[in-house]
């Protein structure tokens, strides 16, 4: 089963760049993202109520701004996926220290979700996230839950003055390298990450075991970029879909917040733009 996510777990980049809020928003501005998160939610039900095969759409949605969300969701039986990091930090770390197992369990996702920034030549940074990661490995394993691993490659300086394109000619093999270190000590059930182009994936999924499966992210790019992200890694069948978000709800939100969107019209237009990339996966996979 293929699997197409509207992530919207973002917490500090959620504040900061459609609230424009520099730090810890106040009991205002925490209540009216709650309010735009549940637009996107909203829309995400209008996609799953028209489109076929319902049942492979799925949120990754925050506990801080998103828990009724979830909560509802588990009554819908859709398939849900919650963030244990905390938000805006270099260095993985867990959202609630030490009490992550218990909210995890009050949740009840179908995944639990990680992003991890790993670059293999910060070392000393990764012997650290590395300790936190076998941890919540350990602990899902113990309890049977499926961990979603989200990785992110970002470039070092040395990586830059390479003289070569990152994207293309060096975060390929970065990420691969990074796979292999991550997988002695975590046991990851599914693979969230960036898209490469044919080649580039050759490289990455050869380090992935088969029975494990992966999905794209969108990075927030613009939608020319992940249509072609895409188109690419439909060509596979261990890429088995997508987890796009701010590429879809981002300008709508925005738009909405300047009142030159309403409320329903707001819905619509993210629910067209999670369409489409449905439709765009769906189509490469055809």
């Amino acid at each position: 089963m293929d699997l197409l996510i509207l992530p919207f777990d973002h917490r500090s980049s959620f504040a900061k760049k459609i609230l424009g809020v520099e730090g810890n928003p106040n009991k205002a501005q925490i209540e009216q993202i709650k309010k735009l998160k549940r637009l996107v939610f909203d829309a995400f039900l209008k996609v799953r109520s028209e489109v076929e095969k319902p049942e492979e759409l799925g949120i990754l949605v925050d506990e801080k701004y998103g828990a009724e969300i979830i909560k509802e969701a588990n009554q819908k039986e859709i398939i849900t996926s919650v963030g244990v990091e905390k938000s805006g930090v270099d260095v993985f770390d867990f959202e609630y220290g030490r009490k992550f197992g218990k909210h995890i369990e009050k949740l009840n996702p179908s995944y639990v979700k990680v992003l991890v920034r790993y670059n293999p030549e910060n070392a000393k940074e990764n012997v650290k996230q590395l300790k936190r990661l076998e941890k919540l490995s350990k602990y899902c394993e113990k309890k049977g839950r499926k961990l979603l691993f989200e990785l992110l490659v970002p470039s070092t300086d040395a990586d830059l003055a390479a003289g070569k394109d990152y994207d293309t000619e060096i975060r390929p093999e970065k990420t691969a390298i990074a796979i292999r270190e991550i997988r002695e000590k975590v046991a990851v059930s599914l693979w969230k990450l960036e898209g490469f182009s044919t080649e580039g994936w050759r490289k990455v999924l050869e380090v992935i075991p088969e029975d494990k499966k992966v999905i794209v992210l969108g990075r927030g790019e613009d939608a020319e970029r992940v249509r072609y992200w895409l188109t690419v890694a439909a060509e596979f069948d261990q890429i088995i879909g997508f987890a796009i978000g701010r590429t879809i709800f981002m300008e709508p939100l925005i738009s909405h917040l300047k009142n030159s969107l309403g409320k329903e019209e707001t819905i619509k237009a993210i629910a067209v733009n999670y369409r489409n990339f449905v439709e765009i996966w769906r189509e490469g996979r055809a």
